[in-house]
């Protein structure tokens, strides 16, 4: 019988997560995006 390999979280990936899931939090997640990606902040006005 072989083993299932389960998926790991890498400590980056974690990290990186971490840090969006405080932005989404706090509210700040929004003027990020639509400061990377403003033609689409000007599409939802």
């Amino acid at each position: 019988m072989v083993k299932k390999q389960q998926m790991q979280w890498t400590k980056k990936g974690a990290h990186l997560l971490l840090q969006v899931r405080t932005k989404v939090l706090d509210g700040d997640w929004r003027k990020n995006f639509e400061r990377w990606y403003p033609e689409l902040a000007a599409q939802a006005a």
